[in-house]
């Protein structure tokens, strides 16, 4: 079992800014990639009528070790680097990953005519169910950074009323839990509030 404590990195990546930079880097991302190079897009339609965007790869073995479906954060996409690194590394390791779109990010603006809140939790839900009924008898497991994060702890809340069957285990990667506060803290940073302002404005 991994302890609270239990990583800690070399000087020179302790600052935390410098782990958020590095973690968006595309020189992350260099190399082959099977996890999409084995995928497919497909649109799913919740039962309210909202379309979201996901990226399908199946693993080329026929018995998968589980399917992991990946939540991205604010302004992020299905192809933002740390999805993509996570997704490549499962995908070797022999697990389907699906690699959601929140509403309004990547390229699905066109799939709907609301914009995207955080609030908006029943459609990445259902989109969730959905997702899980294509493993079929194999786990499910959900991995959430950032925003997603928050969105997968909520999805793990939902669940003790509304179980998705096959769904195992939640990992939530440094989850926004109060977004006032990080958000405050995000204009604190220019760094940072630069990069969510040029995202916002394209």
């Amino acid at each position: 079992m991994i302890g609270r404590n239990s990583y800690n990195p070399p000087w020179y990546l302790q600052n935390g800014h410098v782990q958020t930079f590095l973690a968006s880097s595309p020189f992350r991302a260099w190399g082959k990639n099977p996890m999409r190079a084995a995928a497919r897009e497909i649109i799913i339609k919740t039962p309210e009528g909202i379309r979201l965007q996901g990226y399908y790869s199946r693993h080329k073995s026929k018995m998968p070790a589980g399917l992991v479906i990946l939540l991205h954060g604010w302004e992020g996409s299905a192809d933002s680097t740390y999805i993509a690194c996570t997704g490549r590394t499962l995908y070797r390791c022999g697990y389907d990953i699906f690699r959601l779109n929140f509403r309004d990010h990547g390229d699905s603006h066109h799939l709907n005519p609301g914009i995207f809140y955080a609030v908006l939790l029943e459609e990445v839900y259902q989109a969730v169910r959905q997702v899980s009924e294509l493993a079929g008898g194999t786990p499910v497991f959900m991995a959430g950074f950032s925003l997603g994060g928050n969105f997968a702890l909520r999805i793990a809340r939902r669940m003790g009323d509304d179980p998705v069957g096959n769904l195992r285990h939640v990992v939530a990667v440094s989850p926004v839990l109060d977004p006032a506060k990080a958000t405050d803290r995000i204009d604190r940073q220019p760094f940072i509030r630069k990069y969510f302002l040029k995202k916002l404005r394209v």
